[in-house]
């Protein structure tokens, strides 16, 4: 396995992680927290080290599994879905698709690529429930919340919203490889949303689904990834 990371990568990541940050906090707390350059830089700072984590530990989690099947992996910044997300973000909503890992090798089974799918929202979950572990033994509020449990809340998002059964997202592919996995991954991430966000994860889940829906029929053809 020859693991690297290109400048290029590092600095697209880098753009990336700061862009999903700066777009959670627009959309959980308003435009508004930017008036007060301390405020924001505490609200940012909470975003880059659990959104952040997330998204980059999300995206390397790809990246190392694809290099364990011998495929070559580069995360690139998808330009136009970063300014959409940060479009959306000021309505409230956040489409979390700044950019993607790209994987290249022609030889890859739909069982090799729907691991390397899954191993993206296995690692939020696996994060999720060390962000829960932290908001009960060492809890740190900012401005009333629980850093950690809000860790917590926005990994199951980032995987919840990944498990999606739409292309680009992870969920087409790992569907591609297996219904049971999908059922089995989207059933703990549906569970762990409702104890942590509630009854209207529901909601979320229909918006997110019908919105990623559109999305990919407009921008894929509704190309299933594999």
């Amino acid at each position: 396995m020859n693991f690297y990371i290109t400048d290029r990568e590092a600095r697209e990541i880098g753009i990336s992680v700061i862009a999903i940050s700066v777009a959670f906090a627009i959309a959980i707390f308003g435009l508004g927290v930017f008036m007060d350059l301390h405020a924001a830089a505490v609200v940012v700072s909470f975003f880059l080290a659990t959104i952040g984590v997330g998204f980059i530990l999300h995206e390397m989690a790809h990246k190392v599994s694809a290099n364990f099947f011998g495929a070559a992996a580069e995360f690139r910044m998808w330009t136009q879905g970063l300014m959409f997300m940060l479009l959306l973000s000021f309505m409230g909503f956040v489409f979390a698709a700044p950019g993607a890992v790209y994987i290249y090798s022609p030889h890859l089974t739909r069982r090799e690529n729907g691991i390397i799918s899954l191993a993206g929202p296995a690692t939020n979950l696996v994060l999720a429930m060390f962000f829960i572990a932290l908001s009960i033994f060492a809890p740190v509020e900012i401005a009333g919340m629980n850093v950690w449990e809000w860790g917590a809340m926005i990994n199951i998002f980032i995987g919840f919203f990944n498990m999606l059964p739409m292309f680009p997202l992870d969920g087409s592919k790992i569907i591609a490889w297996s219904m049971p996995v999908w059922l089995v991954f989207a059933a703990v991430f549906f569970g762990f949303g409702f104890l942590l966000i509630g009854p209207q994860i529901i909601v979320m889940w229909a918006l997110m689904l019908a919105f990623s829906f559109l999305l990919s029929g407009a921008l894929f053809g509704g190309r299933r990834g594999y």
